[in-house]
């Protein structure tokens, strides 16, 4: 059974539970242990920041000439430093979700890994909870991911909320 499958089992008994016992400090704590990996994860493609030969070919798809330039190695390791510097940490600060944290996270996109960054913040319930309510929630996150990636210069950038 993988992740994903384990996280739906313990989903649907809380939700089961919630509405067989209604809400609980109990069940609020074992929902946000649940949810404890929810945030935004962002897919960045190379950096301009990085020091590039004028014969150096960055990989791309051949066969799509419309596909997005993919980061390398040394894109990888530029925004590994950028997130462990701290600097662009408050870029992600939202109070009503508590305290952020990112992470790098290798993701694929297009069948190919690039490299990225998930952000978590310490009340994930708050922070779904938003997004279910809130129209202007996107319209945040994209502020933050925007502000993010201007900060490292990606060439381009995708994010999405995920729970696993």
């Amino acid at each position: 059974m993988d992740k994903y499958e384990q996280f739906e089992i313990e989903q649907r008994a809380l939700m089961r539970a919630l509405e067989a016992d209604g809400p609980s400090e109990t069940l609020a704590a074992r929902l946000k242990a649940l949810y404890r990996d929810a945030g935004v994860v962002i897919a960045l493609g190379p950096s301009r920041a990085v020091p590039r030969d004028e014969d150096d070919d960055r990989p791309a798809d051949d066969l799509d000439p419309d596909a997005l330039p993919m980061a390398d190695d040394r894109d990888m390791d530029y925004y590994i430093r950028a997130l462990d510097s701290g600097a662009l940490t408050p870029i992600f600060a939202h109070a009503p979700w508590g305290e952020v944290s990112l992470r790098y996270e290798a993701l694929m996109m297009d069948d190919k890994v690039c490299p990225g960054l998930r952000a978590c913040w310490t009340d994930p319930l708050a922070f779904l909870a938003e997004g279910k309510a809130d129209e202007g929630f996107s319209t945040r996150i994209e502020g933050m991911v925007g502000a993010f990636g201007r900060m490292v210069s990606a060439e381009w950038w995708r994010w999405q909320v995920r729970v696993v």
